[in-house]
């Protein structure tokens, strides 16, 4: 079944056209890649960015606690 499909003779200029083709298409696939590429490595530096800057919920917490404390000295009603 495979062999069946060699069976016909292509010439040099169709060979020369379907590479061609494959080329064009590849470069297509290639362009895509690299723009994703470029993307993927942007959404990185974002979320390192965000990282760095991020507070953890721990901190936050310990943070909070030690404001209900400073209030509750101080005497200061707090919403919370």
């Amino acid at each position: 079944m495979i062999n069946e499909g060699f069976k016909t003779t292509a010439t040099k200029d169709d060979v020369t056209a379907l590479r061609s083709e494959m080329n064009e298409k590849f470069d297509v696939v290639n362009s895509h890649l690299n723009t994703l590429d470029a993307r993927v490595g942007r959404i990185e530096a974002d979320v390192h960015a965000l990282r760095d800057g991020m507070v953890h919920r721990q901190e936050f917490q310990d943070v909070l606690d030690r404001v209900k404390y400073i209030e509750k000295k101080l005497g200061i009603e707090s919403g919370v």
